[in-house]
């Protein structure tokens, strides 16, 4: 160890000039032991990233060659709303009250045409935001309010 005169005895410039060395290679070592393996890790981890992108790239890019273009699919024409289309087999029109973008729909029927009736309104582009069923004199009276879709 040093004798603490020989410290004493120096001037403070080279004291001073010491002190900044000291501190420089601390710094230095701190750097080369802490923040330079961390970079290295954040460079590879940024390129793992890089490569990951274009594998993904790839894989899109197959994956859009399997979709079929938009002009060539056809899709379904769809029926005109009409409360008539309701009066069939084991249903019965019982009133039909237009609103603006819909109305109410009364049925007399059986729980069959219930299932029928919704499959009905979907093909015709029809909602049903509301409806209830009640026991009526052998039949069902299905009440709905129906709505134009405006989503297609």
């Amino acid at each position: 160890m040093l004798n603490p005169d020989v410290w004493f005895a120096l001037s403070l410039r080279t004291r001073v000039l010491c002190w900044l060395l000291s501190s420089l290679c601390a710094l230095a070592l701190l750097w080369w032991l802490a923040i330079s393996p961390v970079k290295e890790t954040q460079m590879r981890l940024v390129d793992q990233r890089q490569q990951q992108n274009m594998k993904l790239r790839a894989q899109w890019q197959k994956l859009h060659a399997l979709v079929p273009p938009s002009e060539s699919v056809i899709l379904p024409q769809r029926r005109a709303f009409s409360p008539l289309d309701f009066q069939s087999q084991g249903r019965q029109l019982a009133r039909w009250q237009p609103a603006q973008g819909g109305g109410e729909l009364v049925l007399a029927t059986g729980w069959e045409g219930v299932v029928e009736t919704f499959s009905l309104l979907t093909a015709s582009g029809m909602q049903v935001p509301a409806f209830s069923l009640m026991a009526g004199e052998g039949a069902l009276n299905f009440t709905l309010r129906v709505e134009q879709d405006n989503a297609n």
